[in-house]
């Protein structure tokens, strides 16, 4: 079935397009849940209401604006976005002092493994991994950011400047504790 036609059978409440649809892009949803989640309970929860969300909107889509892949990972980002604001928990904030000077670079993250990346982002407080996951993984502005979190851009542009640093240093210390692994052996 085409995507197109597997969109209509969803809107005419299909159960059988629902699951197809789901198991089609729940693993590329699964992925961006888990970047913003603080845990995989937490990534799960966070994927069954962005696919409950998905087909309460799913009459909003208009495929002449755009593919629907790019749609629904938007969907999926501001309802994430939305849980974590309704959660409305308190952020640890991390002091400049206990950072390291510098962030982690591209090149840097190029040699570890992705499961190791999205662990350390994963620890990282919620106020820093939603900075980074927006502005590195999903491309937006400062300004956007600002927007959207309720803070100014020069705060959004400090907290990635943070999250980076915190990042290298939570990957160094994984780093670390695996080789002391290996030496155990």
């Amino acid at each position: 079935m085409t995507e197109k036609q597997l969109i209509k059978a969803c809107l005419r409440k299909d159960g059988k397009a629902e699951k197809q649809l789901f198991l089609r892009f729940a693993p590329k949803v699964l992925t961006l849940c888990r970047r913003y989640a603080a845990n995989n309970q937490d990534a799960e929860d966070y994927l069954q209401e962005c696919f409950l969300h998905l087909f309460d909107r799913l009459r909003q889509y208009d495929d002449t604006r755009g593919a629907f892949g790019g749609w629904l990972y938007r969907l999926c980002t501001n309802r994430i976005l939305q849980l974590i604001r309704a959660q409305n928990s308190k952020v640890t904030m991390i002091f400049p002092e206990q950072l390291p000077e510098q962030g982690i670079s591209n090149q840097e993250l190029a040699g570890i493994p992705q499961e190791q990346i999205l662990h350390a982002i994963q620890q990282l407080p919620e106020a820093y991994r939603l900075v980074l996951n927006l502005y590195v993984f999903d491309g937006w502005q400062h300004e956007d950011i600002a927007a959207e979190l309720g803070i100014s851009p020069s705060s959004s542009r400090s907290r990635l400047t943070r999250a980076r640093a915190l990042l290298k240093k939570i990957l160094k210390k994984s780093d670390d504790l695996t080789y002391e692994k290996r030496l155990a052996r």
